[in-house]
């Protein structure tokens, strides 16, 4: 696991944890963007029309 840093243009800060599953059977990865803190993981939630703690797919 690795931890990202990112900044939205608002100027929120998110903090997430980073998560690779390789197949490399198909030579792809699936990559997985978890909040690595609370005050991220209620800046996530704050993006769209969801219910907290929900997953999401982009």
């Amino acid at each position: 696991m690795q931890l990202g840093h990112d900044v939205l243009p608002s100027g929120c800060e998110l903090l997430l944890d980073r998560e690779t599953l390789e197949l490399p059977s198909d030579a792809q990865q699936l990559v997985v963007l978890l909040p690595a803190d609370r005050e991220t993981a209620r800046a996530v939630d704050r993006l769209g029309d969801r219910a907290p703690g929900r997953l999401r797919a982009v």
